[in-house]
């Protein structure tokens, strides 16, 4: 025993390994999950978004078809053009505006396809519309939560005017 080296206490970091629990060697293989329902919960739901978003889509778009034939949007156009032209859009684009704030989003989109708009009008409008759009749920809501529903409407309305004004600048200052 001369040639030992003299024994010392263990360090805590030698208890901390003593009591992990050993490392298995073989991995545990998990049955896999079927694909197939999987898949067809996921189509199931995905057919079913499809057809929310056609159902205020397709509408919408025929609607402002049809409001461009009848010349409807070229009154609405005139009347709107001082405030849509401040943020770089004709005054056509006032109605998928309208639309937003009194339906949705999605109807918004399907009357935006119907309008001639360039990238940068169209990504503008998109910011005012995700802003101010489903202004009469919404402001439903907020009313049932206890604050006043109409002056939470026309803030969301004015800050996305106001934004929608500002990324004109923007645009105008970056081009």
């Amino acid at each position: 025993m001369s040639g030992d080296r003299p024994t010392q206490p263990p360090r805590q970091d030698d208890r901390r390994e003593e009591a992990r629990e050993p490392v298995p060697t073989q991995a545990v293989l998990l049955e896999p999950r079927p694909l197939r329902p999987a898949l067809l919960a996921g189509t199931r739901i995905g057919v079913r978004t499809f057809a929310e978003m056609a159902l205020a889509m397709v509408p919408a778009y025929f609607a402002a078809l049809l409001l461009e034939k009848l010349g409807v949007i070229d009154v609405l156009s005139d009347w709107a053009e001082p405030v849509m032209g401040v943020m770089g859009l004709p005054g056509s684009a006032a109605l998928p505006l309208v639309l937003a704030c009194l339906l949705n989003i999605y109807a918004a989109i399907g009357a935006m396809q119907a309008l001639p708009l360039s990238g940068e009008q169209i990504t503008v409008l998109a910011i005012v519309i995700l802003i101010s759009h489903n202004l009469i749920v919404e402001g439903a809501v907020v009313h049932k939560a206890g604050m006043n529903g109409v002056f939470f409407s026309l803030l969301r309305l004015a800050a996305g005017l106001t934004a929608g004004i500002i990324v004109n600048l923007l645009f105008g200052i970056l081009s």
